[in-house]
């Protein structure tokens, strides 16, 4: 029996272990269709703007799920801040929704000092229960004249629509490696609770707390796009690791403000100018012969480019890079030996297919069948190595220490707890998006990975380790405190998705968010990035 055959084997096992996993899906209904979410299904993966598929849900909309919802109003303010415009400039941008929202696109209206403004919207892709995941807005303003749009929805336009325009003409440059010409900047309350990025809460929520302490260690501005460009992007891949692009997109859904706004803008639109190929074939350009490696392929940050501009070409440069992780990730599964498998390379893929098949809009159903074999194989590993190692609620993804990194010489099976956080985004993702069975056995696995990390992953001074073995006493220690954060987001997931009944659970991530918040560091552009990545999503876990 191959992993991938063991998991559906082991799938109605670990769904009766009664472990207390949170069965929430991303339509609110707290369980989804065993057969997963139809987004895309129609062909369209949009709505129009004239269409009337529905209407808003009422005066406010609550997202939920682990680290609980947030509430939101029937209009948000957006700021306008100029960025090469002069006078009356067509304006793009898009608003990220959650579940229940807006079915329909028609009804949005858009005001500035009090006044009506014609406006064109459309529809981005839509969640499991037929309601929009973001609204495309296209206004003509002079951004000197009006510092703030007020978007409002539930209601239709009196005024006539304007016609939608390329996007391309509303930047700088084309290829918008330079922003658009009016930035659009809407509030971390709205765009954290939009989950648009993930599951986040805006820095200001937490000020003042540890849960600050991603605040402090990941500054946007010294690790901006002028320091990525400095320190080799042209040349170097080792600064595009970890997808910069998602990391800065949530680094703008917590802070709500231009900084990082602009670098994800940015940065993103140099990543997809640069992938080649299609269809399978599809590569990223990254130097130094990145392109052949599954590190680097990343679909997540084009996907929410994608929901917060309406640009069509990142929606399908996030489909190609997925199904170009169909080959660089062929086999998800591992058969216990040396052959390559890493916790990173699984996330990634993961990650791809995911996101990219929540926006699709015409290769969803080939995305998710991708996702659900590979996070059956996920668990099927977690489930089986070490063979004897027989602890039914405490696993990682183990896999020998030759398979990880053969050049490292690591002769025994754990698994690597900084690493781990990249696939147990990619498993949250999923399980969010998937729902039904599927969501549950993923969510299982991560308070089973949680709970190994705080039990068996810190060495004395409670510093995660770099290597955690697994049915064995040996393990690699980390010279350096640049990985706490991860650790202490993987067990913030383990506390939340086990329903934050398990106190030890919860004492040990908070104690991780303490030591990274007084003795973390980060020290360069690529620490940035893995650090301020997965693990700002720790203070929704942790929040009251």
């Amino acid at each position: 029996m191959n992993t991938r055959t063991l998991a559906y084997a082991l799938l109605p096992l670990l769904l009766a272990c009664g472990d207390g996993a949170v069965g929430d899906s991303e339509d609110g209904s707290g369980a989804g269709a065993a057969s997963g979410p139809t987004t895309g299904t129609d062909g369209s993966g949009a709505g129009s703007s004239t269409g009337t598929m529905g209407t808003t849900t009422g005066s406010s909309t609550t997202t939920s799920g682990a680290g609980g919802g947030v509430s939101l109003p029937d209009s948000v303010d957006v700021a306008l801040e100029n960025n090469g415009a002069s006078g009356q400039t067509r304006v793009n941008f898009a608003v990220p929704l959650p579940p229940g929202k807006l079915s329909d696109d028609s009804l949005v209206r858009v005001t500035a000092n009090g006044q009506e403004l014609a406006r064109v919207t459309r529809g981005l892709a839509r969640y499991p229960d037929q309601s929009l995941r973001s609204v495309q807005v296209q206004v003509d303003v002079d951004p000197a004249a009006s510092a703030t749009l007020t978007v409002g929805f539930g209601e239709a336009s009196p005024l006539a629509a304007l016609e939608l325009v390329p996007v391309a003409s509303t930047l700088v440059s084309p290829d918008g490696e330079s922003g658009p010409l009016v930035y659009a900047v809407l509030p971390a309350s709205w765009l954290s609770a939009s989950r648009v990025a993930g599951p986040l809460v805006p820095e200001a929520d937490v000020a003042g707390t540890d849960l600050d302490a991603w605040s402090t260690h990941c500054d946007y501005d010294s690790f901006d796009t002028e320091t990525f460009l400095a320190e080799g992007a042209d040349t170097t891949r080792a600064v595009w690791l970890y997808d910069r692009g998602t990391a800065l997109y949530r680094g703008y859904a917590r802070r709500g403000t231009t900084g990082p706004l602009a670098s994800a803008y940015r940065e993103t639109s140099m990543f997809k100018n640069r992938i080649t190929g299609s269809g399978t074939s599809a590569r990223n350009g990254i130097p130094q012969g990145a392109s052949e490696d599954p590190k680097y392929q990343y679909a997540q940050n084009l996907a929410i480019h994608y929901l917060l501009t309406g640009d069509d070409s990142f929606r399908e440069a996030a489909e190609a890079m997925a199904l170009g992780m169909t080959e660089l990730w062929p086999s998800p599964e591992y058969a216990g030996g040396t052959d390559s498998w890493t916790e990173r390379n699984a996330g990634f893929a993961l990650l791809a297919y995911t996101w990219a098949a929540m926006v699709s809009d015409d290769v969803a159903d080939t995305l998710w069948a991708e996702a659900d074999a590979a996070a059956s194989a996920y668990v099927a590993i977690q489930e089986t190595y070490p063979v004897g190692y027989d602890d039914p609620d405490a696993r990682c993804f183990a896999h020998h220490g030759d398979a990880h990194d053969p050049e490292e010489g690591i002769p025994y099976f754990g698994c690597s707890p900084w690493m781990s956080a990249i696939l147990a985004d990619g498993l949250d993702a999923y399980a969010r998006a998937r729902g039904g069975a599927q969501g549950d056995a993923a969510r299982l696995a991560l308070v089973k990975l949680g709970r190994i990390i705080a039990r068996d992953g810190l060495d004395d001074t409670g510093n995660p380790l770099y290597w955690m073995g697994v049915g064995t006493d040996q393990a690699l220690p980390d010279d350096y405190l640049e990985h706490v954060g991860e650790s202490a987001y993987t067990v913030a997931l383990a506390y939340a998705h086990d329903g934050k009944t398990d106190a030890a659970l919860g004492a040990a991530a908070n104690a991780l968010v303490t030591k990274f918040r007084n003795e973390g560091t980060v020290g360069q552009l690529r620490s940035f990035n893995w650090q301020c990545r997965s693990a700002v999503m720790t203070p929704t876990f942790l929040a009251p």
